[in-house]
């Protein structure tokens, strides 16, 4: 029996690590590869699994598709993109205007495609930080868009009126000779990853955020990035610390709050992982960092962070006496594991009407409390 073919057999190497990106797939028949499009992939699959499987990992609504009648039957690449775009356990909050607005959240990535209409009203702050290979600070790497469209996409975000502030920041050791002379201390090669910019990025914002009305706030910085073997991470996680005791919540990063309990998934088909909650930012559509759209079936733990920062900016919309909580940060995230809801094919999803509700309900009877204490104050 012959082996399946891989997935640049099928496609005549019009195919680039699992993705089909600004291509015409006009000429070929697709009409038997239905599991190119549609079969579950597992959630910490790679790319060179999914060649294997022979399935797409991502396309951009630029692709131009065969025909009907060469496409698998009842399978629309358009429409899956399109279907994608929108985080519809998010439909009714943002119905009731809970949409993260005057709430900060900032981003440390890599250089950003900043008019996508999808998020450029959004912007508030953009900064690049560090030496980039050949002094190029304007062109947009892939990253930035997709984490920026899960957190404030108009379309594509769960807090698509929240507040940006966006630092570009490199840390790839090949491209400056600071960190290229510690890779030759080390002795770690090129594989070893730094912080240097990161953490000036993180100076900024504890600097910006000091003068921002307090309604204002940046409560969330979002770190789609880290390891534990990164250099200068120690200082990072300082930096971290301080950002808490400042009322600033750090998803990702490495940092305690999102290293454990949580995985990425598909919402069409089971949490796969025992024991984590699921985040539906598999098989979704963000913004493309050249432009226009890009359906991914794995969007990976970096999509996981700027969803939570959407999310949680959404509960703190109207509720930020929230924050005067000690340890309110911990709390949001028991918040979480206490109201996912089991998936109907197996596993728990997070369920963010539920944790915005909760955070409404403590923070009214916060209100209520102070209410009660100054007329008692008023009365003695």
């Amino acid at each position: 029996m012959k082996e399946k073919s891989t997935l640049t057999e099928i496609l005549h190497g019009r195919v680039s690590n699992g993705a089909v990106n600004h291509v015409d797939l006009s000429d070929l028949d697709l009409s038997a590869q239905a599991d190119m499009f549609i079969a579950p992939v597992p959630a910490l699959a790679g790319t060179e699994q999914l060649n294997r499987m022979g399935v797409l990992k991502s396309w951009t609504d630029s692709v131009i598709w065969p025909s009907a009648d060469k496409m698998p039957k009842n399978i629309n690449p358009k429409k899956i993109l399109d279907d994608a775009k929108t985080p519809t356990e998010m439909t009714d909050m943002h119905a009731r205007g809970i949409t993260g607005k005057n709430i900060g959240i900032a981003i440390i990535d890599q250089r950003l495609y900043r008019d996508h209409s999808e998020y450029k009203n959004q912007i508030k702050h953009y900064e690049v930080i560090g030496r980039w290979p050949h002094g190029d600070t304007t062109t947009p790497d892939y990253h930035g868009s997709l984490v920026t469209g899960i957190a404030v996409g108009k379309t594509t975000g769960t807090a698509p009126d929240a507040d940006l502030y966006y630092f570009a920041a490199n840390n790839w050791p090949p491209m400056n000779r600071f960190v290229s002379a510690i890779t030759k201390l080390t002795d770690q090669g090129l594989k070893m990853m730094h912080r240097k910019y990161f953490n000036m990025a993180i100076r900024r914002i504890l600097e910006i955020n000091k003068s921002l009305p307090d309604h204002q706030k940046i409560r969330f910085l979002s770190c789609s990035w880290g390891a534990r073997d990164d250099q200068f991470r120690a200082e990072t996680d300082a930096l971290f610390d301080e950002c808490e005791r400042n009322g600033v919540m750090v998803l990702g990063g490495f940092y305690h709050h999102t290293m454990t309990g949580f995985t990425p998934c598909d919402k069409r088909f089971a949490i796969e992982m025992k024991n984590q909650i699921g985040i539906p930012t598999n098989g979704k559509t963000t913004p493309y960092y050249l432009g226009g759209y890009y359906y991914t079936r794995l969007g990976g733990a970096s999509s996981t962070y700027p969803y939570l920062a959407g999310v949680f900016a959404c509960a703190l919309q109207g509720n930020q006496i929230f924050c005067t909580r000690p340890a309110w940060q911990d709390e949001l995230m028991r918040l979480v594991r206490d109201t996912a809801q089991p998936h109907p094919s197996g596993g728990k999803i997070i369920n963010p009407t539920a944790i915005v509700d909760a955070v409404t309900r403590i923070a009214r009877d916060m209100e209520m409390n102070l209410i009660q204490q100054k007329s008692i104050q008023h009365d003695s």
